[in-house]
């Protein structure tokens, strides 16, 4: 039973020191000129102000924004939508790869993006960005307070998101 206990304390420390770099402190992007700005979903606070922070310094003039279809994460519901050179899109799937399939849509002349997510999700974002895009993608992350349980949920969801991601072609519909 001890043992027991030592393999599994030891296959956690792993799981966690592996994940540190990749989920908990990816690599910081940096950038100083794009073509457009693309907060990915969900949509929040700290994405948009990064992303309006982000205009304000005269990184891009154009932002994008994936939205719900409908609900309180919809278009309807985020004043900065109404903006001129601000466009708010639904991507089909509303997916990781469905957002990159979004910029390819409509913003197919974008050859240098910032990309908007948070920090769980960054590593995972340069890999299907790289793969699903023709955009050369910088990745910034929003500050957002993560639990613990929370941390424990994304290493989780990240990691399978992560796998699927790679098993499955840029048009697959049900990625996460």
């Amino acid at each position: 039973m001890r043992n027991a206990a030592w393999v599994v304390v030891a296959a956690l420390a792993v799981v966690v020191g592996v994940g540190l770099p990749i989920y908990v402190f990816p690599p910081v992007d940096q950038v100083e000129r794009a073509d457009l700005i693309y907060v990915i979903g969900p949509v929040t606070n700290p994405r948009l102000d990064l992303a309006e922070e982000l205009r304000d310094a005269g990184v891009a003039d154009r932002i994008l924004i994936s939205v719900a279809a409908e609900g309180p994460e919809s278009a309807a519901s985020f004043d900065i939508c109404t903006e001129p050179a601000v466009e708010c899109a639904h991507p089909e799937p509303f997916t990781t790869k469905g957002e990159a399939g979004l910029l390819s849509q409509l913003a197919p002349e974008a050859d240098d993006v910032v990309v908007i997510t948070f920090t769980p999700h960054v590593a995972r974002t340069r890999f299907v960005f790289d793969r699903c895009s023709e955009a050369t993608v910088t990745v910034m992350a929003a500050e957002h307070p993560v639990s613990l349980a929370a941390w424990t949920y994304q290493y989780l969801y990240q990691t399978a998101a992560f796998m699927k991601s790679w098993l499955t072609p840029c048009t697959d519909d049900s990625e996460p």
